[in-house]
């Protein structure tokens, strides 16, 4: 993954001027050994942890600090101390622990496509199958394979390729690729219209009475949650509505297509559980539990999050044709619909 680029700034004779960090695009179809920069003139008199701290955001201050006494991080080829102040051209090594399961190279020969041209892809991914790399899974994931697929050391034939949006790990269906930063901010911006419509299919637990309804419930992050992606419903929160739709009724759960009007993290898990009917085998916001057969309690119908990416329809960045990607039910979830429904469903 790029090292983002924090539009934070600093006070230079008076002034607040933004760091422009360089993005660092490392090729994650290896596996990554160390992460390299040269500070420039707006960083120069920094604290060596805080440094660490504006380029690499996702660890805290103090987890820099101790790899620094660690000797993990080198200042001009030697290791350092947290508080040295670095100094203009200085070259900042911060040495990475490989995971001895990582493979030698990525491949990308499980990779579904729905559609690709020189501009986009749309890529069917399978539940388990985490998006980009985190603190603990730094190899297997999409975007890992998806540089297997594009990055070249060929001049003029490297492609980056970035995720136009996120599902969660355990989330199967559509996700889109854009390969350049021009469709990447052209996509970006239809986003941000609310002009890209998102289908979804869930099994979730209850029958709703109305056929089709609309949530309407603000979100914001939830400080008493289990992890720092936990999410509420809050009058204080963010703008959030989510449509549902019920496309079969079963004794004691439905199936429904949800189409989220807003993009707030984790909306349509929130909104359901919030109005009664969670997802099934929803581990933050509902029973994590795993669906039985029903009249048989000894054996699993399904185990994983039930929540399907089904529809992506937008237009094509570059063209402007309409782009309509489809994800059929995948075979675990197919599968528990059509138990449901023989066991005295609809």
């Amino acid at each position: 993954m790029p090292a983002p680029s924090h539009a934070r700034s600093r006070r230079v004779s008076g002034q607040n001027v933004p760091m422009r960090l360089e993005r660092q695009y490392h090729d994650l179809s290896k596996p990554i050994r160390e992460f390299t920069f040269v500070v420039d003139a707006l960083e120069a008199g920094m604290r060596l942890d805080a440094l660490l701290r504006t380029h690499y955001p996702w660890k805290s201050r103090t987890h820099y600090q101790r790899i620094v006494a660690r000797g993990d991080v080198l200042l001009d080829d030697r290791p350092s101390k947290a508080s040295v102040r670095v100094k203009r051209g200085m070259r900042v090594v911060v040495r990475l622990p490989v995971d001895p399961e990582a493979p030698d190279q990525e491949t990308d020969d499980d990779l579904v496509f729905l559609y690709e041209d020189d501009a986009l892809a749309a890529i069917d991914k399978p539940s388990g199958m985490t998006v980009h790399p985190t603190g603990r899974i730094r190899h297997g994931t999409l975007i890992n394979k998806l540089h297997a697929r594009y990055r070249s050391e060929e001049r003029g034939a490297d492609v980056v390729p970035r995720l136009a949006h996120r599902l969660d790990q355990d989330t199967s269906g559509v996700v889109l690729i854009v390969k350049n930063r021009r469709v990447d901010a052209l996509v970006t911006k239809q986003f941000t219209r609310r002009e890209v419509e998102k289908t979804y299919l869930a099994l979730v637990h209850g029958v709703p009475a109305a056929e089709e309804g609309e949530v309407d419930a603000p979100m914001k992050r939830d400080p008493h949650g289990g992890t720092h992606l936990h999410m509420h419903v809050h009058p204080e929160g963010q703008v959030a509505r989510s449509r549902w739709r019920v496309l079969r009724a079963f004794r004691h759960h439905a199936l429904l297509a949800l189409s989220p009007r807003t993009g707030r993290q984790h909306q349509l898990r929130v909104h359901m559980a919030h109005i009664g009917y969670p997802i099934l085998c929803d581990h933050l916001y509902g029973d994590v539990r795993p669906l039985m057969r029903p009249g048989a309690p000894q054996a699993v119908l399904l185990e994983r999050l039930a929540l399907h990416a089904h529809r992506l329809q937008l237009d094509h960045p570059l063209t402007g044709e309409a782009l309509d990607f489809t994800s059929p039910l995948p075979a675990d979830l197919q599968y528990a619909v059509d138990v449901l429904g023989e066991e005295g469903g609809a």
